[in-house]
Formats: structure tokens, C-alpha cells, sequence
């Protein structure tokens, strides 16, 4: 596996999104991380809300990949 992070941003939504790890919308106006990358060679540009980002964070400490859309969006905490 190779993996290098290009960019990545928290942008405000001005249109609607599909969040990389739980599929659900990310919505106009709602903040998301923006990454942009290349794995395995090939280029990625994944949004993802800031709770499911918080998220993969814990689960990559343990698996390298993970099924897009797949995952269980995380309770969002009252601080975002």
C-alpha cells in the first residue's frame, strides 16, 4: 500500500456530498474535510464528515483499507 496525502481542507458545503465513510449526504452548509490523495497510484478526492473523519482515524490503527460507504456514521459531538 502507498499512500500520499496531496491536500486537504474543511470547507463549508455548497452543494451536497456523499460522505466516503458512512455514504450519507453531506449537506449544504454543514463543514466536511475534503481530502485529496494518491493510493496505490491512483488519485482520490474523498469528503467526509468530520465525525465519520474521526472515526477512521481510530479504525486505521488497527486495518489499512476500508469499504467506501460502508461504515456507521459516529454520533456527532455537540463541540463541531
Amino acid at each position: 500500500m502507498s499512500y500520499t496525502l496531496l491536500s486537504e481542507t474543511k470547507p463549508r458545503a455548497r452543494k451536497r456530498h456523499r460522505c466516503i465513510w458512512c455514504g450519507e449526504d453531506v449537506i449544504i452548509g454543514e463543514i466536511y474535510r475534503r481530502e485529496k490523495s494518491v493510493y496505490d497510484g491512483e488519485m482520490q478526492d474523498h469528503k467526509w464528515h468530520l465525525e465519520c473523519d474521526l472515526a477512521s482515524h481510530e479504525y486505521f490503527e488497527d486495518e489499512e483499507d476500508f469499504m467506501p460507504f460502508e461504515n456507521e456514521r459516529p454520533e456527532k459531538e455537540d463541540s463541531q
